[in-house]
């Protein structure tokens, strides 16, 4: 019995923690450890929300994750086909390229904003290409560390029993790397909704960014730690459905090698 409520608390844990957080921040200002002006009590912010209709919100929010949907999957859909080919058809030119790669993933997406809004101008374009730069790198970067992890001696065997181009790929590379792969859109994803709230601020006019923005040139702070709250509240649950699908994904490999070999 002891250790079930011992398992059920641990748990919980984290539970447990969110909650005290919220008392502490409710607490904190009205007895003086924090300046209510700058940090209003959580209860504040509360009634904030009352005060904006639901469909405001919705609207915001779906404005967001509309945004970080359409340069999150474009990325995608570049990094991973060269993390492939870099990781596995060519492995000379990775290591040619590797250095370049990795000072050009170091530039901050905002330093090449005004690159971007004078290609692509600004507005969605714009945003579209902040959050793509900020995925990109990580997604192909554990692409490329995932195909390179894979076992020699199993594409080996499969070539051996005939296997072609195709099968070797489908059943051996992809299993083997998309735990990795997983790992990187999951941070790919993180970056975006941290590149989300700068790439609003400076050329949207809705989402969830813009309303911090608005919020600040109003001078509105329980608006701006709500629409925080509720970024880190998308972000979290994308995040949580991601590490589902890696913690799935991975017993899937597992089950797909032992074929395999």
């Amino acid at each position: 019995m002891k250790k079930t409520l011992y398992s059920i608390n641990n748990k919980f844990l984290s539970v447990y923690i969110i909650i005290a957080f919220f008392v502490l921040w409710e607490i904190a200002p009205k007895i003086g450890w924090a300046n209510p002006h700058f940090v209003p009590p959580f209860s504040v912010i509360v009634a904030e929300a009352r005060k904006l209709t639901f469909i405001q919100l919705f609207v915001e929010a779906s404005v967001s994750l509309k945004r970080i949907s359409i340069g999150f999957t474009i990325a995608s859909l570049l990094a991973l086909p060269v993390g492939f080919i870099l990781g596995g058809a060519f492995p000379r030119l990775e290591n040619f390229l590797k250095s370049l790669l990795k000072f050009l993933s170091q530039i901050p997406p905002f330093i090449l904003f005004p690159v971007f809004v004078v290609v692509f101008g600004i507005g969605e374009k714009g945003i579209y290409t902040v959050i793509l730069w900020a995925a990109f790198w990580p997604i192909m970067f554990t692409t490329i560390t995932g195909v390179q992890s894979v076992e020699p001696i199993l594409i080996k065997s499969a070539r051996s029993m005939g296997a072609n181009s195709f099968t070797i790929f489908y059943k051996i590379i992809i299993p083997g790397a998309l735990s990795s792969i997983l790992t990187g859109m999951r941070t790919g994803m993180t970056m975006s909704f941290m590149m989300l709230i700068g790439a609003e601020t400076l050329g949207a006019d809705s989402g969830l960014g813009w309303l911090i923005h608005n919020a600040q040139s109003m001078g509105f702070i329980p608006r701006i730690y709500l629409a925080a709250i509720l970024i880190a509240v998308l972000g979290l649950g994308v995040n949580y459905i991601f590490q589902w699908l890696e913690e799935n994904i991975i017993i899937w490999k597992e089950v797909t090698h032992d074929k395999a070999i």
